[in-house]
Protein backbone atom coordinates (compact mmCIF):
# COMPACT_ATOMS: atom_id res chain seq x y z
CA UNK A 1 0.00 0.00 0.00
CA UNK A 2 1.55 3.38 -0.95
CA UNK A 3 2.57 6.12 1.73
CA UNK A 4 -0.02 8.43 0.19
CA UNK A 5 -3.19 5.53 0.36
CA UNK A 6 -2.11 5.39 4.29
CA UNK A 7 -2.44 9.18 4.93
CA UNK A 8 -5.37 9.50 2.92
CA UNK A 9 -6.99 6.52 4.88
CA UNK A 10 -6.27 7.73 8.34
CA UNK A 11 -7.70 11.05 7.89
CA UNK A 12 -10.78 8.96 6.22
CA UNK A 13 -10.59 7.64 9.56
CA UNK A 14 -10.27 11.02 11.26
CA UNK A 15 -13.12 12.19 9.80
CA UNK A 16 -15.03 10.30 6.75
CA UNK A 17 -17.43 13.66 5.91
CA UNK A 18 -14.18 15.98 5.47
CA UNK A 19 -13.98 17.21 2.00
CA UNK A 20 -11.32 15.66 -0.65
CA UNK A 21 -9.69 19.14 -0.56
CA UNK A 22 -9.15 19.05 3.17
CA UNK A 23 -7.73 16.11 2.93
CA UNK A 24 -5.67 17.19 0.11
CA UNK A 25 -3.95 19.87 2.25
CA UNK A 26 -3.74 17.47 5.33
CA UNK A 27 -1.32 14.86 3.54
CA UNK A 28 0.11 17.38 0.50
CA UNK A 29 -1.42 15.73 -2.60
CA UNK A 30 -3.79 17.29 -5.22
CA UNK A 31 -7.44 17.44 -4.80
CA UNK A 32 -7.59 15.12 -8.34
CA UNK A 33 -5.13 12.46 -7.08
CA UNK A 34 -6.79 13.01 -3.32
CA UNK A 35 -10.15 11.87 -5.28
CA UNK A 36 -8.78 9.22 -7.61
CA UNK A 37 -6.95 7.42 -4.58
CA UNK A 38 -9.92 7.55 -2.58
CA UNK A 39 -11.94 5.84 -5.98
CA UNK A 40 -9.45 3.31 -6.47
CA UNK A 41 -9.83 2.37 -2.50
CA UNK A 42 -12.94 1.69 -2.76
CA UNK A 43 -13.06 -0.05 -6.18
CA UNK A 44 -10.10 -2.14 -4.72
CA UNK A 45 -12.81 -3.17 -1.51
CA UNK A 46 -10.34 -1.40 1.02
CA UNK A 47 -12.93 1.07 2.16
CA UNK A 48 -16.68 1.49 2.29
CA UNK A 49 -18.71 4.05 2.95
CA UNK A 50 -21.78 3.79 5.79
CA UNK A 51 -23.86 5.10 8.30
CA UNK A 52 -23.68 4.01 12.00
CA UNK A 53 -26.99 4.89 13.47
CA UNK A 54 -27.42 4.91 17.37
CA UNK A 55 -29.60 2.41 18.28
CA UNK A 56 -31.36 4.79 21.40
CA UNK A 57 -32.99 7.15 19.21
CA UNK A 58 -34.65 4.06 17.67
CA UNK A 59 -35.95 2.56 20.81
CA UNK A 60 -32.98 -0.26 20.92
CA UNK A 61 -32.24 0.60 24.30
CA UNK A 62 -30.66 -3.14 25.05
CA UNK A 63 -27.53 -4.62 23.08
CA UNK A 64 -27.22 -8.55 24.08
CA UNK A 65 -24.44 -11.21 23.20
CA UNK A 66 -25.79 -14.89 22.65
CA UNK A 67 -23.29 -17.68 22.58
CA UNK A 68 -24.46 -20.89 21.01
CA UNK A 69 -23.96 -24.50 21.47
CA UNK A 70 -25.10 -26.03 17.87
CA UNK A 71 -25.41 -29.64 16.35
CA UNK A 72 -21.85 -30.35 14.47
CA UNK A 73 -24.33 -32.14 11.64
CA UNK A 74 -23.61 -29.87 8.41
CA UNK A 75 -27.37 -30.20 7.69
CA UNK A 76 -28.17 -28.63 10.99
CA UNK A 77 -25.66 -25.84 11.47
CA UNK A 78 -26.74 -24.85 7.87
CA UNK A 79 -30.63 -24.82 8.34
CA UNK A 80 -29.78 -22.56 11.93
CA UNK A 81 -27.21 -20.10 10.43
CA UNK A 82 -30.17 -19.78 7.33
CA UNK A 83 -32.88 -19.19 10.16
CA UNK A 84 -30.34 -16.67 12.26
CA UNK A 85 -29.75 -14.65 9.14
CA UNK A 86 -33.44 -13.75 8.88
CA UNK A 87 -33.64 -12.79 12.61
CA UNK A 88 -33.36 -8.81 12.11
CA UNK A 89 -32.02 -8.12 15.45
CA UNK A 90 -28.79 -9.86 14.86
CA UNK A 91 -26.13 -7.87 13.85
CA UNK A 92 -23.61 -9.99 13.61
CA UNK A 93 -23.23 -13.87 13.65
CA UNK A 94 -19.72 -15.43 14.34
CA UNK A 95 -18.40 -18.73 14.67
CA UNK A 96 -16.23 -19.12 17.33
CA UNK A 97 -13.46 -21.51 18.80
CA UNK A 98 -13.81 -22.52 22.44
CA UNK A 99 -16.54 -23.94 24.20
CA UNK A 100 -19.11 -22.67 22.13
CA UNK A 101 -19.62 -22.65 18.38
CA UNK A 102 -21.46 -19.43 17.76
CA UNK A 103 -21.58 -15.90 19.00
CA UNK A 104 -24.75 -13.39 18.52
CA UNK A 105 -24.64 -9.46 18.83
CA UNK A 106 -28.22 -8.45 18.88
CA UNK A 107 -29.76 -5.09 19.28
CA UNK A 108 -33.65 -5.30 20.97
CA UNK A 109 -35.93 -2.73 22.87
CA UNK A 110 -36.23 -4.52 25.86
CA UNK A 111 -35.46 -7.45 28.09
CA UNK A 112 -39.43 -8.97 26.96
CA UNK A 113 -38.17 -8.77 23.46
CA UNK A 114 -34.60 -10.30 24.18
CA UNK A 115 -36.31 -13.38 26.08
CA UNK A 116 -38.62 -13.68 23.03
CA UNK A 117 -35.56 -13.81 20.49
CA UNK A 118 -33.85 -15.92 22.86
CA UNK A 119 -36.89 -18.48 22.89
CA UNK A 120 -36.84 -18.53 18.95
CA UNK A 121 -33.32 -19.27 18.88
CA UNK A 122 -33.90 -22.35 21.29
CA UNK A 123 -36.58 -23.81 19.01
CA UNK A 124 -34.36 -23.78 15.54
CA UNK A 125 -33.11 -26.89 14.51
CA UNK A 126 -29.79 -27.63 15.92
CA UNK A 127 -29.49 -25.58 18.98
CA UNK A 128 -28.55 -27.17 21.69
CA UNK A 129 -27.54 -24.43 23.93
CA UNK A 130 -27.45 -20.48 24.64
CA UNK A 131 -26.02 -18.29 27.11
CA UNK A 132 -26.86 -14.53 26.83
CA UNK A 133 -24.78 -11.94 28.10
CA UNK A 134 -26.31 -7.97 28.32
CA UNK A 135 -24.36 -5.31 28.10
CA UNK A 136 -24.80 -2.74 30.57
CA UNK A 137 -21.98 -0.10 29.70
CA UNK A 138 -19.51 0.16 26.40
CA UNK A 139 -16.12 1.39 27.98
CA UNK A 140 -14.22 1.67 24.38
CA UNK A 141 -16.71 1.22 20.57
CA UNK A 142 -13.67 2.30 18.50
CA UNK A 143 -13.63 -0.64 15.28
CA UNK A 144 -11.14 1.35 13.12
CA UNK A 145 -8.63 1.08 16.58
CA UNK A 146 -6.34 -1.68 14.96
CA UNK A 147 -6.55 0.14 11.32
CA UNK A 148 -4.73 3.24 12.71
CA UNK A 149 -2.05 1.81 14.55
CA UNK A 150 -1.38 -0.40 11.19
CA UNK A 151 -1.84 3.00 9.09
CA UNK A 152 0.28 5.09 12.08
CA UNK A 153 3.66 3.60 9.94
CA UNK A 154 2.70 6.76 6.97
CA UNK A 155 5.22 8.80 8.65
CA UNK A 156 3.87 12.01 10.62
CA UNK A 157 0.69 10.77 11.72
CA UNK A 158 -1.79 12.87 11.57
CA UNK A 159 -4.41 12.52 14.13
CA UNK A 160 -2.63 13.55 16.62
Amino acid sequence: MRELDKKILLQLIRDSKQPVYLIAERVGASRQTVAKRIEKLREQNLIRFTVRLNPQQFDLGIKAYILLRVDPKVELRKKCEEEIKKFHHVTRFHYIFGPRDALLEVLVRDNRELTRLVKRIHKLPGVRETETFVVHSTVKDEPNSPFVEILKTAGEHPLT
